[in-house]
């Protein structure tokens, strides 16, 4: 895949959600690429939150050297430092992320109002049901709240079960595979 094409959808996200954290911009190309069949070519591995790529971070990083990004530091909950993601000027072929501008807003409607933790549960469900169906193994709602839980013990059954049948009732579920 093109670093050009990568950093261009970072850009677009950024542009139309200033402020994103790493984690969240981790998460969105995540689901962009998962549901969406964004053609972004990261490697997703499941990690303590959720599914992770170290391609994602080296992009990021270097769509910041390039200044087509910025970082700024930011407090969250009491203890925890992070970085928000903003947009700078940057004049480049757009046409990738034009071309999926309808996902983008769609990806942006049903997830954007999630925080980092809310994130982390939505893509490790989508992770853990994309396993499952490639596998053939079972996908029902008991069998994948019960694998979730098992990596992500933080989350109960209850809020597991109550993720899944929003992701299947968004249609995002029958998307994945």
């Amino acid at each position: 895949m093109d670093m050009v094409k990568r950093v261009d959808v970072m850009h677009e996200l950024a542009t139309k959600k200033p402020g994103l954290g790493k984690t969240a911009m981790m998460k969105y190309l995540f689901l962009l690429q998962q549901i969406y069949k964004m053609p972004l070519d990261y490697d997703f591995e499941i990690y303590t939150f959720g599914p992770y790529s170290t391609e994602v971070m080296e992009d990021i990083d270097f769509a910041e050297c390039q200044n087509i990004i910025s970082m700024k530091t930011a407090s969250y909950s009491p203890g925890h430092v992070g970085y928000s993601i903003y947009a700078e000027d940057f004049q480049a072929d757009k046409s990738f992320s034009t071309s999926f501008e309808k996902e983008i807003n769609e990806l942006l409607k049903l997830f954007g109002k999630k925080n980092a933790k809310e994130l982390e549960l939505s893509t490790t469900t989508v992770y853990l049901y994309h396993n499952s169906k490639m596998n053939d193994w079972d996908c029902s709602k008991e069998a994948i709240a019960h694998d979730v839980h098992e990596i992500k013990p933080h989350f109960s059954l209850k809020t597991i079960k109550a993720e899944y049948d929003s992701l299947e009732t968004n249609g995002i579920l029958k998307k994945v595979v």
